[in-house]
């Protein structure tokens, strides 16, 4: 799992040939210490300004290739000492758990088009009972988990009704987040792409754990960890505790059932109790 204690920026800086300043900064991690982090990011500062200086293109890391810079709130481990999950807040500001082992599928439902808001509109006007677009979407989603729990009947999962599609955490076993089989699943169910890649990287499983802020009427946060300026300490603490106020009001998932396989994993069984509490999904209120 690519949660790295550590994080530290530099800047390595020199001319051009026409004589005119150029810098480029980084950031890079470390689990050892700070020092370790800042030496690393220096080595790739001045790697980047040695490739620029002699002409070659440079491109922008693509999300995921690196680890991301998110502040770590709390380390969950098992009896042995075995990190078994980090939770972490992420660039807008919203809590988010890290899973080494304990699967969680996040399947987003659909945009509606116009023409399918019309089509449902159109057939109402002739007083046939007609589904919304939303439940349509909600029962197209459902479907493909079912149909999965009925083709793999050894699986077990708890289901979860989310703002804008469901959650699923496989219950039964643990799970690889960088294998194949792995993968597959997720692309079966339906996961998002950018989801599957980030799990690859990340070499973990990722769930929000806390509202998006704009769903529940605050501004996103701004910055990005680690903070260093005492000022925007000072902005970042008067924001979470806008942030932490409102989110109060809402839950991020709700539970639905579970499926399939009634055995729960031990590990598995440690992380749904943390997501449950800090999701709220037995609570009657709105999503966010």
């Amino acid at each position: 799992m690519k949660i790295p204690k550590f994080w530290a920026r530099a800047t390595a800086e020199s001319t051009t040939p026409r004589g005119g300043p150029v810098r480029f900064s980084c950031w890079r991690s470390s689990d050892t210490s700070e020092a370790v982090a800042h030496q690393s990011a220096l080595a790739a500062a001045r790697r980047i300004l040695d490739a620029f200086l002699r002409g070659k293109r440079l491109d922008r890391y693509e999300y995921g290739c690196v680890p991301l810079r998110e502040e770590v709130l709390n380390r969950l481990e098992d009896r042995d000492g075995r990190l078994v999950a980090v939770v972490t807040r992420n660039g807008y500001g919203s809590l988010v758990l890290n899973a080494e082992r304990v699967m969680f599928i996040d399947v987003d439902f659909p945009e509606t088009s116009v023409g399918e808001a019309a089509k449902s509109m159109f057939k109402g006007l002739f007083g046939r009972k007609q589904k919304s677009p939303e439940e349509e979407k909600e029962e197209k989603a459902r479907a493909g988990i079912d149909r999965f729990m009925e083709e793999n009947p050894g699986w077990g999962m708890r289901l979860y009704r989310t703002f804008n599609g469901f959650r699923a955490i496989v219950t039964h076993d643990i799970m690889d987040p960088q294998n194949t089989a792995t993968i597959d699943v997720l692309k079966q169910i339906g996961s998002d792409p950018l989801y599957i890649r980030l799990c690859k990287a990340q070499e973990c499983f990722r769930a929000r754990l806390t509202p998006k802020p704009w769903r529940c009427g605050c501004m996103p946060s701004t910055m990005r960890h680690p903070i260093v300026d005492p000022k925007l300490l000072r902005w970042h603490a008067s924001w979470k505790e806008d942030y932490e106020t409102r989110a109060a009001e809402f839950a991020t998932c709700r539970f639905v059932a579970s499926l399939g396989n009634s055995q729960i994993h031990p590990e598995v069984e440690q992380v749904l109790e943390l997501h449950d509490f800090a999701t709220k999904c037995n609570e009657a209120t709105a999503l966010a």
